[in-house]
């Protein structure tokens, strides 16, 4: 008989056994397969000389990975032999046996890599809707604090353009001041202005320019805006690129036409300068008297700017077909239309003056004023009213309204009221014979019966316009002295 083994002996098997568990134990638990904090799956099994902690570790990078990708790939399972490959898009995840199948209490290895591929695809979803999550309220974020720092840059800019325009406003006058010797180009008062327009000018394009990169980055921001960066860049930049490029190329002809403008400038300050004092009686020209001479300034310097822009803008630009040539065309155009009244009623005036229609010293009746013709320029008739003032008719007025000529001498009206008791016969004969003493050419009308009396009109050349009073108060003394009343009476001048 074999002897039985002793307690000690029994106890060490013990041990051993224990200690062998344990390891198998070890060797076979579970370890977690993690994107960020959450657990997708676990493996227990080692692959080939892979454990499974390494395994887990190796899936956990390649799933952080492929979460960063923009959009959610495609999770799906592969078979090859005893393997099954899980993908996400074309990265691997994870390679799985039969190992893990049955340490993870699934049926068969298609059934685990189903359930492990599906939980890593509701993963990789959850993750995607996370980082979006937090994406969006980053960019918002960011579009607050965009726009804080853009609200303060915008009103410092208008801060600082507004103390710069007060202190252009206090000495400007006196800082500014362009000057050949001691002619002065251009007074201070003009060059402080055109700095506080540039000024203007200058803040709001800064402004906007704020606004639009604040735009752009705002734009930036979000995937689905991104795509109107590209647009309003280009809808603004690009433009602005060309018109750089194009102002490059054309930089020396730029240069000679600004070093001609700033003789032609020179030339209309030295012109208005000069004109200036001879309407200030300084300077003395025997043919241009004094009171011309502001209008005169006005003629000469629109001819210089005229004359640069149509005979000095090709030599500059080297082309009749340029922007300046085609500018000097379009002034001269826009001022032929703007004095075509002006230049019609100059030639309506040399017909009249060389045709001899009219004639100074005639009287004549236009539109209801009636005058004496002083004189006759190219432009208008000067009438002497009956009151003494001066009225001033362009000729343009001849063509759409008749001109009675009474020749040297004018014929008056006056009307007069007479009681209708008194025979018109006898009326008229007193009237007549009044009228002829005063004038020449008379002749007495009956106008009409009013309550008040009948009306009466007398007519007579007289030898001047002052002689419609003479008239009336000859009327008025002929039926006093036949004893017939005069009731109300209107004296006008009419023509005979």
């Amino acid at each position: 008989m074999r002897p039985f083994p002793s307690s000690r002996a029994l106890g060490l098997v013990a041990l051993l056994g224990f200690f062998s568990y344990d390891a198998r134990a070890q060797l076979n638990a579970a370890v977690p397969v993690r994107l960020g904090e959450t657990v997708v799956f676990t493996l227990s099994a080692t692959h080939g000389q892979t454990p499974a902690s390494e395994r887990a570790r190796q899936a956990s990078v390649a799933l952080a990975q492929v979460a960063q990708a923009d959009e959610l790939p495609e999770v799906r399972v592969q078979r090859s032999a005893d393997i099954a490959i899980v993908y996400a898009g074309d990265a691997t995840i994870v390679e799985l046996i039969e190992a893990d199948a049955t340490l993870a209490g699934e049926a068969s290895l298609d059934a685990h890599a189903a359930k492990s591929a599906d939980l890593i695809r509701q993963a990789l979803a959850a993750e995607h809707k996370r980082s979006r999550i937090a994406e969006t309220v980053l960019s918002l974020s960011l579009v607050v604090f965009f726009a804080l720092i853009a609200f303060y840059l915008i009103r410092k800019v208008a801060s600082v353009a507004e103390r710069l325009r007060i202190w252009l406003e206090e000495h400007g006058d006196r800082s500014f001041a362009l000057r050949v010797k001691s002619i002065e180009l251009v007074r201070p008062a003009v060059l402080k202005n055109a700095a506080i327009i540039v000024l203007g000018l200058l803040k709001w394009v800064t402004q906007f320019g704020i606004f639009y990169a604040w735009l752009v980055v705002v734009l930036s921001l979000f995937e689905t805006t991104r795509g109107y960066t590209e647009r309003l860049t280009g809808l603004v930049l690009a433009p602005l690129s060309q018109l750089m490029g194009r102002a490059f190329t054309a930089l020396p002809m730029l240069v000679m036409a600004g070093f001609v403008g700033l003789a032609v400038f020179a030339l209309v300050r030295f012109t208005q300068l000069f004109l200036a004092s001879v309407a200030r009686r300084e300077t003395s020209l025997a043919w241009l008297h004094a009171d011309l001479a502001p209008t005169a300034s006005v003629l000469v310097r629109i001819s210089i700017v005229l004359g640069a822009l149509v005979f000095a803008a090709p030599i500059v630009t080297g082309s009749t077909e340029g922007s300046l040539g085609r500018t000097g065309a379009v002034v001269l155009v826009m001022v032929g239309l703007a004095a075509t009244p002006l230049f019609a009623s100059g030639l309506l005036g040399a017909v009249v003056l060389f045709g001899r229609r009219l004639a100074v010293g005639e009287y004549v009746q236009i539109q209801g004023r009636l005058g004496r013709i002083e004189s006759i320029n190219l432009l208008e008739l000067r009438l002497q009213t009956s009151d003494g003032t001066e009225q001033r008719i362009p000729h343009l007025l001849l063509l759409t309204h008749s001109v009675e000529r009474m020749g040297p001498a004018p014929r008056l009206s006056v009307e007069v009221v007479v009681p209708t008791d008194v025979p018109p016969a006898r009326v008229l004969e007193v009237l007549t014979a009044a009228g002829e003493r005063t004038g020449r050419d008379a002749s007495a009308e009956l106008v009409s019966v009013e309550p008040v009396g009948a009306r009466y009109r007398v007519t007579a050349t007289c030898s001047s316009l002052s002689g419609r009073s003479p008239l009336l108060q000859g009327v008025v003394e002929a039926l006093a002295a036949t004893g017939v009343s005069v009731g109300q009476g209107m004296a006008r001048p009419r023509p005979g």
